[in-house]
């Protein structure tokens, strides 16, 4: 299901890696550091962040995290962000802690834990001897891997258990088979002959560097036969013999369209080695006019094209297998990042600097910890897009990106275009930056061109009152993470928003105008009513029916808001919490949004932890909704009627307390890929599925399954089942059938009876 082309010929290391990080017998049930070690850009990212994404590893550890540490860490920034990635049962505010308290909680939060820690890219030893330190050993099994190009550190940091593991060049043989992963267009009218020497003209150009077989081979897949002869020429004389990776970057990048150039150097505004999240990214391109608004897939596709391409890698997927996070190579991310800077396209500044910026670029994103990419840039050297390579692609190459001319500070935020900020760190006061960036707009009502402020992360930015009249081009406005407790009223005059996210902060309570806003197309909340009272504060206007996403709404006996959503015909995506005698009212409504393809609903609990029972009806109107999330006493008479979505691809039911076995009918949905049967689900003892029933289901998850003690799978039953995990069903003794899917990848089981796990040869 997942590409796994970055570890060909790196599987012998995958699996000496998964072995280490799970043998717990003897002196390995200590805290063991394992160390992979190479040369820059030889896919040790790649390789460990492939293993760590198993879900056998991923089970086998209470907590993960990941951090990218660079040529001059900040240690006091990398323990705050490994402690915001590790599960802790109690918030606590780490961005206002000092070094010293920051290295009690980490220790505290590891004491009895079984962790995997990633330290990506170590160059400096003392910062591995300052977190071992803190790192608690609960003789566990815990386990820290670390990647670097020093091949001193393994030997001084854990050198009598595990040896490192050293990659090196793909040999011929390993270079091939990887090349093979990357297909050409197909065309039948191009002799074999042709593509033969194009392949080999890519494996000796690359020299066996993973990086440079994979952009040379995503160029080769996205040309066609009629330019294949053109192809040839630019690899043979556009590149030197033993070119860099610099070269090949150079001249993929080059045969990008130059809107797809721009979307590929967007991804420079996000901290290098991090993890971006599609949905963020999406929606910057989009605000950014990069790609149309208007089309649901335009984005997307355009990932699509960056991932076969190489220049980006999927971190992180969803359920359905689509990409939930990415992340820009950091080999790829020092060429992208000058490139960017040479056009003036993006401009970085550290955190640190206030009211100091040139704006000298249309797009400015603050980052923590950049003093140490000066050594970083000077590893390579990039012209200006567009210099060096062929004619034919130079005018394309430049994307006549066009500076503020007037070097005062008015000027420069007025011509700004996106502004984005990771200055996560709170040190006790709230966020100030916003306010030297806006502040110059307000006294004499200056507007800006400014489509981005994204501000995810940043605590409790300053925001004028006047926001809706000096930022009338904002489409996109990020507040996520912010912890902010009002929006100011003018943002309801934003016209062109098209992405209003508030989650995650601390507003409760918005405004009905905001749904007014006649270009909103997207809105993320936390658990927020709308507030009707307040709808005279600005003209009245009809509702906004082209709202597509509508995330974290809450409908109660005192909302509103149930009467507004037979109004919003455009919803796409809808995720709800509710309680009381408004679900059967506003489920009347819902079950009209026929363009709705998400569904996420939860029901409030009563005040004795339990669910009230609620019927959803019939669902089988929606014959667009793909993906449903079910959360309480909800739809029990909908499955036993057959009243589904007929259409579905996924569907999770958690906490629904249904009595009879539901595979009979959810074997009928013929189009169902994944299923999640999560806690309290299900109490029967049984499940049956019955012959020729779950035809295109891929996954299937089984968690918390109390009372379940027998499965049984009829022949030729979930015959495209690839992944299968088992969690916490603890009476769970038997599976009859099982052997008849010859299709399943992966088996995952977690807390069930060993009689299970050895009846499945698991153990």
């Amino acid at each position: 299901m997942k590409d796994e082309s970055h570890i060909v010929g790196r599987e012998d290391f995958a699996n000496k890696l998964v072995s280490q990080l799970i043998d717990e017998k003897g002196e390995h049930a200590n805290l063991r550091v394992i160390s992979v070690v190479g040369e820059g850009a030889i896919g040790k990212t790649a390789l460990v962040r492939s293993v760590c994404n198993r879900a056998d590893i991923k089970n086998h550890f209470d907590c993960c995290a990941w951090v990218w540490v660079g040529p001059k860490p900040n240690l006091v920034h990398l323990m705050a962000d490994l402690l915001k990635q590790l599960k802790v049962q109690e918030l606590r505010d780490v961005d206002l802690m000092d070094e010293e308290k920051l290295s009690d909680e980490l220790a505290r939060v590891l004491m009895g834990c079984c962790y995997l820690m990633v330290l990506d890219d170590l160059c400096e030893l003392h910062v591995m001897d300052e977190l071992m330190m803190v790192l608690a050993d609960s003789r566990n099994g815990s386990r820290v891997i670390v990647t670097t190009r020093n091949p001193d550190i393994p030997s001084s940091i854990d050198p009598w258990y595990f040896k490192p593991l050293t990659l090196s060049s793909l040999d011929k043989e390993q270079s091939k088979k990887l090349l093979s992963k990357c297909r050409p267009a197909s065309d039948v009218a191009d002799p074999p002959v042709n593509l033969l020497s194009l392949k080999e003209t890519i494996l000796s150009k690359s020299g066996g560097s993973p990086p440079k077989i994979l952009l040379l081979g995503g160029l080769l897949s996205a040309t066609t036969s009629d330019r294949r002869a053109d192809l040839a020429y630019r690899l043979t004389n556009g590149l030197p013999d033993r070119p860099t990776l610099q070269d090949v970057v150079r001249l993929s990048f080059n045969d990008l369209p130059g809107w797809l150039k721009q979307c590929a150097l967007y991804l420079t505004l996000f901290p290098k080695e991090s993890e971006i999240p599609t949905r963020r990214l999406f929606r910057l391109w989009s605000a950014e006019n990069l790609v149309s608004s208007l089309s649901e897939n335009g984005a997307e596709e355009c990932f699509k094209i960056l991932v076969s391409r190489h220049m980006v890698e999927v971190a992180r997927q969803k359920w359905d297998g689509s990409a939930r996070s990415c992340c820009l190579p950091g080999s790829l991310y020092d060429v992208f990042y000058q490139m960017a800077e040479n056009e003036r396209f993006v401009k970085i500044y550290d955190c640190s600097i206030h009211g100091k910026e040139k704006f000298d670029a249309p797009r400015i994103a603050k980052h923590r910890d950049i003093s140490g990419w000066g050594e970083a840039k000077a590893r390579i050297n990039v012209p200006e897009a567009g210099r060096g390579c062929s004619e034919t692609n130079a005018q394309e190459a430049h994307m006549e990106i066009t500076p503020a001319s007037d070097s005062s500070p008015l000027c420069g935020i007025q011509q700004l275009f996106s502004y984005v900020s990771f200055n996560t760190m709170k040190l006790g006061t709230r966020a100030g930056e916003t306010a030297v960036l806006l502040k110059p707009l307000v006294p004499k009502r200056h507007s800006s061109l400014l489509r981005v402020l994204d501000l995810e992360g940043v605590y409790k930015p300053w925001l004028p009152e006047e926001l809706g009249n000096i930022l009338p081009n904002l489409k996109y406005l990020g507040l996520r993470w912010t912890l902010l407790e009002r929006l100011p009223k003018s943002v309801a005059l934003l016209s062109r928003l098209e992405t209003l996210d508030l989650k995650y902060t601390n507003i409760s309570t918005l405004p009905q105008s905001i749904l007014e806003v006649e270009n909103l197309r997207h809105l993320y909340m936390t658990e927020v009513d709308f507030d009707c009272s307040t709808h005279h504060l600005f003209p009245k206007k009809s509702l906004n029916c082209n709202i597509q996403t509508i995330w974290g709404l809450v409908i109660n006996d005192e909302s509103l808001m149930f009467g507004v959503l037979r109004k919003l015909t455009g919803l796409r995506k809808l995720a709800l919490t509710w309680g009381g005698w408004v679900v059967s009212e506003a489920t009347k409504h819902i079950l009209n949004l026929e363009m709705l393809k998400y569904l996420r609903v939860r029901t409030e609990y009563l005040k004795d932890r339990t669910f009230e029972n609620y019927e959803m009806g019939d669902m089988s109107r929606l014959k667009s909704l793909s993906n449903l999330y079910l959360l309480g006493h909800l739809g029990m008479q909908s499955l036993l009627e057959s009243h589904i979505p007929p259409n579905l691809k996924v569907l999770t039911l958690f906490m629904s307390g249904l009595d009879n076995d539901p595979m009979g009918v959810l074997g009928k949905l013929k189009c169902l890929t994944t299923l999640r049967l999560f806690a309290d689900s299900y109490r029967g003892v049984t499940l049956s599925v019955s012959e020729g029933t779950f035809p295109s289901l891929r996954v299937l998850k089984l968690w918390k399954l109390e009372g379940l003690t027998a499965w049984t799978i009829h022949a030729n039953a979930m015959q495209c089942l690839e992944d299968l995990e088992i969690k916490d069903c603890k009476k769970l003794n038997k599976i009859d059938g099982l052997q008849h899917i010859k299709t399943l990848e992966v088996i995952t089981l977690v807390r069930v009876p060993d009689e299970l796990e050895r009846s499945l040869g698991v153990a």
